[in-house]
């Protein structure tokens, strides 16, 4: 990402690097880096999450713009001159561009030919129905004004950026450039056979804290289909996993299946049905290999 973001043909202000108590080489590597450019500063604290860490770089901040990006990724050389230069006037928030995903060896673009300017309702919108758009924060390039006055939920760890921004744009009605080009890639670590992430904490969907704050700011049907397709997402996968051998992904099933039963269903097709009724019978469909 340093590399990257370095080799840009638009060099940022600051490039403000958050250890958020890192226990591997990152300490070395962001000394190593700010010590031969001083616009890269090393701010080292107690690993408190990502909200945190993002909460206390938007508190740093003193450039115009702010955007958040993840270590592991990179952005193509003319990210932040396209974006820059999209946002023509004072009458624009920010902007946003297309990306690029990189999953088991294969790299899909996203992005639209048909959008030039998004408005708040578009942008809370297509954060959730629209893979153009979607709700990542790091394809995004924010007015700094806006983001001093907010801050995300600390105590929520998934789709804070989510509701972090139904926050800001369902209270604000903002105008945003887009940018007609993928630029940034988000590399995703590949699916494995098994469940290798705890789906429920205490009992609660890990995604259910976040979404039940967003339906405060956003009450669209819309969002009630995003939650669903995520049980449905996590679902196909504990069910991959169990046709491949897990036999403990079978409790994870049957609270995924338990949470589906409380939501109505959005159409009558046959995966829909059968996650709700007979999961585990289901997963013979599923390739093996």
């Amino acid at each position: 990402m340093l590399d990257s973001i370095l080799s840009s043909t638009y060099m940022p202000y600051e490039i403000l690097l958050i250890d958020d108590g890192s226990t591997d080489n990152s300490e070395r590597v962001i000394k190593e880096y700010s010590s031969r450019y001083s616009i890269i500063k090393h701010v080292k604290k107690e690993h408190s999450g990502v909200s945190a860490s993002r909460n206390l770089g938007i508190q740093l901040a003193c450039g115009n713009f702010i955007s958040f990006l993840d270590s592991d990724d990179y952005i193509e050389p003319n990210m932040y001159e396209l974006m820059v230069k999209a946002i023509s006037d004072e009458s624009f928030g920010g902007s946003i561009c297309g990306y690029f995903t990189h999953k088991d060896n294969a790299i899909t673009s996203y992005y639209s030919k048909n959008i030039d300017v998004l408005y708040s309702k578009d942008i809370l919108k297509g954060m959730f129905t629209d893979e153009n758009i979607r709700g990542f924060l790091f394809t995004r390039l924010f007015r700094t004004e806006y983001l001093k006055e907010l801050s995300l939920d600390e105590d929520i760890s998934m789709c804070e950026d989510l509701l972090f921004q139904s926050k800001l744009f369902s209270q604000k009605s903002l105008k945003f450039a887009y940018v007609q080009a993928p630029l940034y890639h988000y590399i995703q670590n590949s699916g494995s056979a098994t469940v290798s992430r705890a789906l429920f904490k205490d009992g609660t969907f890990i995604y259910a804290p976040a979404f039940d704050r967003i339906k405060k700011y956003v009450s669209m049907d819309y969002v009630r289909d995003s939650y669903a397709d995520i049980i449905d997402y996590n679902m196909y996968n504990s069910l991959l996993a169990y046709r491949h051998g897990d036999r403990s992904s079978v409790a994870q099933i049957r609270k995924l299946q338990a949470l589906l039963k409380t939501i109505p269903m959005k159409k009558m097709d046959l995966h829909s049905i059968a996650y709700r009724f007979a999961p585990l019978l289901y997963s013979l469909k599923l390739p093996k290999s």
